[in-house]
């Protein structure tokens, strides 16, 4: 992260669409606020497979290439100096999963459907009359899903209007939306959605949602200190069956099909929108969730998880449990869900992002089977993009919900 208190190098790459095909050379010219500094500048793969570093003095241009399809970094850092990262991309288009299929990929999913169903769901709904008002009730939803565990979600629905569309929401990693959360989220949604809208919002883990963000913090604190670290990694050393991914993917799919039912959704306007882990659970549930007929799935996490045995980028935030247990994680590979997927999917990848990849992104993105749009933030990693990043992206969402033509 740069530091805005230092002075900052700057790479400029010669094409403004940082696309390029194999072999061609693109152009790295690196510049600092003073002429004639040293700079240490590395070219590597998605910042994983190292391919050149050299020291150059400023101001500079530097031509480096790929042989075959992906995304090349340059990074340039002086002491003193805020670092600098520009990335490019290969042929994209031609990025294909590094590890194939597991031979029961769909067997396995198949199965795990069915024995979800041998678990009575035991639905709760109470109203949060906090959060309700005039216009709209807000409900706290709560299931049984696998591994004796509990699956919740809000659910925002408007109080007049007939069936209404339905977007379906499941949160990026880390603390998850406690109430205090969920009304922002709301708030976000009335901003950019033309019309009213019912809302899903799935929360990661296992115990009811807190209503604060501090008290929130506590609990989760002694969550995390309960499973022992990450709860990414729950499990991957005992197989597929047990990982936080296959109860939260089985909750979510429980969830959905449990309010795609209710008589106030419009079963023909349904749409997905999430992010970084809510990207790749995006990929996951529109797979398996016949109900989406749409998905927004920005910046996805989990994908390619073999991408680094051919050094082509690290996996997720470079854990190393993730690459201990490729093999299990091959299960929760959005690659492997991707070619399920038939309806249209927007995503969107940061070239210079180093906790979800643009080469693993496209990975998966190659492999959907429908209408299909990619959004490039050239010059941006895994949080923002340029002006009109987040506005398209939800006016894509509005236009799958059907709310555009109205």
């Amino acid at each position: 992260m740069a530091d805005e208190n230092l002075p900052a190098i700057e790479i400029v790459v010669d094409r403004p669409s940082h696309v390029y095909r194999t072999g061609e050379k693109a152009k790295f010219t690196v510049t600092t606020p003073e002429n004639g500094t040293e700079v240490e500048v590395v070219f590597s793969m998605d910042g994983e497979a190292e391919i050149q570093r050299c020291k150059v003095v400023t101001p500079c241009t530097l031509k480096q290439t790929l042989l075959s399809p992906g995304f090349l970094q340059c990074k340039a850092t002086a002491q003193g100096m805020s670092e600098a990262v520009a990335g490019v991309a290969y042929d994209p288009g031609d990025i294909r999963p590094f590890l194939p299929e597991p031979a029961d990929f769909r067997e396995f999913w198949q199965n795990a459907l069915v024995n979800q169903e041998k678990i009575s769901p035991e639905f709760k709904q109470e109203e949060l009359t906090a959060l309700s008002d005039e216009t709209f009730q807000v409900f706290m939803l709560e299931c049984n899903t696998v591994n004796d565990c509990k699956c919740y979600a809000y659910l925002r629905l408007p109080r007049s209007g007939g069936p209404m569309p339905l977007m379906v929401y499941y949160e990026g990693a880390g603390l998850g939306m406690c109430q205090e959360h969920f009304v922002l989220h709301c708030q976000t949604c009335d901003k950019y959605l033309p019309k009213r809208i019912a809302q899903l919002s799935i929360f990661t883990h296992p115990y009811r949602p807190p209503v604060t963000r501090a008290e929130h913090e506590v609990v989760h604190k002694e969550f995390i200190s309960s499973i022992g670290g990450s709860y990414w990694d729950i499990g991957l050393d005992k197989g597929p069956e047990h990982t936080f991914f296959y109860r939260g993917i089985l909750g979510a799919v429980r969830m959905i099909g449990h309010v795609t039912a209710m008589p106030e959704i419009n079963k023909e306007r349904i749409a997905y929108l999430g992010a970084s882990q809510g990207g790749g659970f995006g990929v996951f549930l529109t797979a398996l969730c016949p109900q989406i007929r749409s998905a927004f799935c920005g910046v996805p996490a989990f994908c390619d998880c073999g991408g680094f045995l051919a050094g082509r980028h690290p996996t997720t935030s470079k854990d190393l449990e993730f690459r201990k247990h490729y093999d299990v994680m091959r299960y929760f590979d959005p690659a492997n869900f991707a070619s399920m997927i038939k309806v249209p999917v927007y995503m969107t990848c940061g070239f210079i992002d180093t906790t979800c990849q643009p080469s693993a992104i496209y990975a998966a993105y190659n492999e959907l089977q429908g209408n299909k749009l990619m959004f490039h933030k050239t010059l941006h990693g895994h949080g923002g993009g340029p002006e009109e990043y987040v506005p398209l992206s939800w006016f894509w969402t509005a236009c799958h919900l059907g709310l555009c033509a109205e």
